[in-house]
């Protein structure tokens, strides 16, 4: 299992330098949800990978929409934290996947 996981960390490190042509919400989607898979034992956390990764790439980006995903990222990841101390979860993962969301919300709105 250890070994699957180093091969798909590799694999993914692999596909994120060969995705740097690409638009980088899809680019971070793609890192990130091999990272979720690769880390995770669900399709949950491949999806939330996928959810930060994008949010994050989209944050990267520069002009209008860069800007706009950032402002919703961190809004985002203030109603994350709350939701997730509000229900008893990881404050930490609830901001990171709020703050992912919020940046594609964010891109998506501009």
């Amino acid at each position: 299992m250890n070994c699957m996981k180093a091969t798909l960390l590799i694999g993914t490190l692999l596909v994120s330098a060969s995705t740097l042509a690409i638009d980088k919400t899809a680019a971070g989607a793609v890192a990130g949800a091999a990272i979720g898979a690769a880390t995770g034992k669900s399709v949950k956390s491949t999806v939330g990978g996928a959810v930060v990764g994008a949010g994050t790439g989209a944050m990267f980006k520069s002009g209008d929409k860069g800007k706009a995903a950032r402002k919703g990222g961190a809004v985002g990841a203030v109603v994350g934290a709350g939701a997730a101390a509000i229900t008893g979860k990881s404050v930490l993962k609830g901001a990171a996947v709020g703050a992912g969301a919020g940046g594609l919300v964010g891109e998506a709105t501009h």
